[in-house]
């Protein structure tokens, strides 16, 4: 039966890849469709240069991984930046690219971008500049066979602007590139939705019917812009933030987004867990299984 596939990021811990085995292994007992690899926290590229040894050792032990594997690129990418850093982001994008291509990994995930709040002619020439950055980058991957899925964030302060999920939807549809799609993480939009004050469940459907690979992890969909001045454990007492709790220990409605999101064939519910909270690894897969099993039935 089609429907939703388990997949699941592995925690780094390791930026040399002493211990990317171990990290392999933590996973492969629940069986998941797919794994996502922290691309993001591993030294493989020094200055545009890929780390061949280390690649190698990386190599090695996928061929032992019989799933299909996504890769998490570099957070910083920003194509809503100023002009001037537009060219750089392209180059660290391309050198991910890249490096996923010698993986033999399709999917590259990188992020939506964000901006300072401007008027809308401001930010309409922003967004015109990013889906020509993305473009181009799409062509790059297209030639190598990749494709670049653009996750949706939240606003990190509140002076700054991100695309609410729908907004990204909307994007993703006029960039109109085969091998640009979407990344829909569903506590980034709970926590987007709700600092902008916009619903969720609408703007989570609008993303989330358009893409085939969904980040999943919980939250409260709280963001007081506090976190830089709180510890963790002061955050999660707070419910304040990207927690990335388990499936099912923060508030999202789990249930009724499903309900009510006309899921692609074959969506990927990657579990983005907090490596703080891998202890609870085995409860955030029941819980997510639980509710692939409950998409099956609706």
């Amino acid at each position: 039966m089609s429907g939703p596939k388990l997949g699941i990021s592995l925690r780094s811990k390791s930026r040399d890849a002493n211990d990317f085995l171990k990290r392999v292994e933590e996973v492969s007992k629940f069986k998941p469709f797919s794994i996502e690899l922290m691309g993001f926290a591993q030294d493989l590229i020094v200055n545009g240069r890929i780390f061949e040894e280390r690649l190698q050792k990386i190599k090695n032990i996928l061929n032992d991984f019989s799933g299909e594997i996504s890769f998490h690129g570099p957070m910083v990418v920003n194509f809503l930046d100023k002009k001037e850093n537009l060219n750089h982001y392209e180059n660290l994008c391309k050198a991910y690219i890249d490096l996923a291509h010698r993986l033999r990994v399709k999917k590259l995930i990188i992020h939506t971008g964000y901006c300072d709040i401007d008027d809308n002619l401001a930010l309409n020439k922003k967004y015109l500049m990013q889906r020509d950055y993305l473009k181009r980058i799409g062509d790059y991957a297209a030639k190598k066979n990749q494709f670049i899925y653009v996750e949706n964030i939240f606003p990190f302060s509140e002076k700054l602007h991100t695309a609410l999920p729908s907004k990204l939807a909307d994007e993703i549809k006029m960039i109109d590139h085969e091998n640009i799609k979407a990344c829909f993480d569903v506590s980034h939009a709970y926590l987007c939705c709700s600092a902008f004050k916009s619903d969720f469940i609408s703007n989570a459907i609008d993303l989330g019917e358009n893409s085939d690979h969904w980040h999943v992890h919980d939250s409260f969909g709280k963001l007081n812009f506090i976190n830089v001045h709180l510890t963790k454990s002061e955050a999660l007492a707070l419910g304040d933030g990207d927690l990335h709790l388990p499936v099912g220990e923060g508030d999202i409605p789990w249930e009724e987004l499903v309900s009510k999101t006309k899921l692609k064939p074959n969506v990927v519910f990657n579990i983005e867990l907090n490596p703080e909270f891998w202890q609870d690894l085995e409860a955030c897969v029941t819980n997510t299984v639980k509710l692939i099993e409950f998409s099956k039935n609706i």
